[in-house]
């Protein structure tokens, strides 16, 4: 079967390559089950973060709610305070007033 020297160098070398190319496969199986696993954590993430965004939006939502009422809830504020001011001048000016006449 081995007649020569170059035979077995022959065979060594479909070894060899036969071992590189196993080597390359389980090399290129790892690689692809962990880059699966990256695409499944960033999936993860992309659904959380979207879960994120959609809380922020709710809660930009109630404040943009909240600041209208508020906003309608001062001016409410300053009307009644201006006319308790005007009230309170109305009544001073009559006191004095009453109290000229004395």
């Amino acid at each position: 079967m081995l007649e020569t020297s170059r035979d077995l160098l022959n065979i060594m070398l479909a070894f060899a390559v036969l071992w590189i190319t196993v080597f390359i496969c389980w090399a290129l199986y790892y690689i692809i089950s962990m880059m699966r696993s990256v695409s499944k954590i960033t999936g993860g993430v992309r659904k959380k973060m979207e879960t994120v965004d959609k809380i922020l939006d709710l809660v930009k939502e109630k404040l943009e709610k909240g600041s209208n009422h508020f906003g309608m809830m001062a001016d409410s504020v300053i009307k009644l305070v201006g006319y308790a001011m005007d009230k309170q001048k109305s009544s001073s000016s009559k006191k004095s007033t009453s109290k000229k006449k004395k």
